[in-house]
């Protein structure tokens, strides 16, 4: 029999969470205690006081009459009541038995139950509230008088137990499913944002990106803008180049959706306040601002190269200072230099200039690799980056997957606690042939 019995629970610790078949499977559950009668689910949580929602009803031969779709009414209305038995069955916080005299079985919950005689009806008690009843009803009077009401209480919670959280969980999936094919849509956007490998004559580069999530919070943008250089420019037969590397304070959605705005505030700068780039960052910057707190700020790191004149004009905006490499020698540019965007609204920033040498290198990144963790939760830090840098005569993807190489060995994987950023930039050893 206790064999019996726990099989009998085996079979209800199998239900996978849909709603539409809770009931079916309690009646099942309950069917070879209390044979022959209905089952019906009476929703109380949130409804007017002496009333009740009919959630779902199992007929006394297993036959379903309303389906159990919508056990918590959140998607639509459910049948009605607010009858004598309705009044009878919530008085009590309990288990009890009703007995339905024949005169109030035309009542409408009693014809609902197929006119029952004698009912048992058992409170569900969910996030310590009483949310439902589950109401046994049966064609012969006294059919429930030799039930033991407490143990038929706790019986029917365990098993009430044993439905309620595959429930939860199930709607939680989906919702959290929902959830990340929006997410990941904000970061196909974003994605589609980045550049696009572009062709600049005098610069190898090579970048990696990593979100810590779906959707990242780090942006940046590498673009040819020979097109729009000043009047003054010589051609030499290189390109005129800009970079800006951007982390947006947090990660996730919220920080992606601060970087695609970011992009979209700098696609609309036509230029003409000033050199490059402090024109262009003091301008994002006063559209950064919204009507409301934006609750995030961003650091950026911007700089525009000339190489008539080999002036790289720069600027860091709150981000973390750039790597400059010449021979093995590694320097700092940008440190402690300016305020991060979304700070002051009226904010201009200034440009600092540096002159560049055939095979110099530089490296932009985001603060999410010097802060990455290993197991013990020491940073990677700026001094082991530095001197990952300094080897002379690397290439750019070589500078660049060796120090991916250490920062994944470091952290124990390609994932780490926040977005991260690296670009690593090469000017040309000498100029193209080029005839104006």
């Amino acid at each position: 029999m206790l064999e019996a019995l726990f099989q009998r629970v085996l079979d209800l610790s199998a239900f996978d969470g849909d709603s539409r078949a809770a009931l079916r499977i309690m009646h099942a559950h309950f069917a070879p205690d209390l044979p022959g009668c209905s089952l019906a689910l009476l929703l109380v949580r949130g409804q007017i006081e002496g009333r009740c929602r009919l959630a779902g009803l199992i007929g006394p031969d297993g036959t379903e009459h309303v389906a159990n779709l919508d056990p918590n009414a959140e998607r639509g209305a459910l049948p009605l009541f607010d009858d004598d038995i309705v009044a009878r069955i919530i008085a009590e916080r309990t288990a009890h038995v009703l007995t339905i005299e024949p005169a109030k079985r035309d009542f409408p919950l009693a014809q609902a139950l197929f006119a029952p005689a004698s009912a048992l009806a058992v409170p569900i008690a969910n996030n310590a509230q009483l949310t439902h009843w589950l109401v046994f009803a049966g064609s012969v009077p006294h059919r429930f008088d030799s039930v033991q009401l407490d143990r038929v209480l706790l019986h029917v919670n365990l098993a009430a137990s044993m439905m309620i959280r595959p429930i939860a969980l199930r709607s939680l999936t989906r919702e959290s499913d929902r959830q990340r094919h929006q997410i990941e849509g904000l970061a196909d956007i974003q994605k589609s944002l980045l550049p696009d490998n572009p062709r600049i004559r005098g610069l190898d580069y090579a970048i990696h990106w990593q979100p810590a999530e779906t959707a990242a919070g780090d942006y940046y943008e590498l673009s040819n803008l020979t097109e729009f250089a000043p009047p003054d420019f010589q051609p030499t037969g290189d390109d005129v180049w800009g970079v800006i590397v951007g982390d947006v304070s947090g990660h996730g959605a919220a920080a992606a959706m601060e970087a695609v705005q970011f992009d979209a505030i700098m696609r609309t700068y036509k230029g003409g306040d000033g050199p490059p780039p402090a024109a262009a960052m003091s301008y994002a910057n006063r559209y950064f601002f919204s009507r409301r707190s934006r609750g995030h700020f961003m650091t950026a790191f911007a700089m525009v190269y000339r190489p008539d004149t080999r002036i790289l004009s720069y600027l860091s905006a709150g981000h973390p200072p750039m790597l400059h490499r010449r021979g093995t020698c590694v320097s700092l540019l940008g440190e402690g230099d300016q305020i991060p965007l979304g700070v002051l609204r009226d904010y201009e920033y200034r440009n600092n200039d540096f002159t560049l040498e055939p095979g110099d290198l530089l490296l932009l990144y985001t603060d999410g690799l010097t802060e990455a963790r290993d197991r013990h939760e020491r940073m990677f830090g700026i001094d082991r980056l530095r001197e990952l840098f300094s080897h002379r005569g690397d290439s750019p993807a070589a500078a660049r997957d060796r120090i991916v190489a250490a920062l994944h060995e470091y952290q124990e994987g390609p994932i780490g606690i926040d977005d991260q950023t690296l670009i690593v930039l090469a000017i040309a050893h000498e100029n193209p042939s080029f005839e104006p």
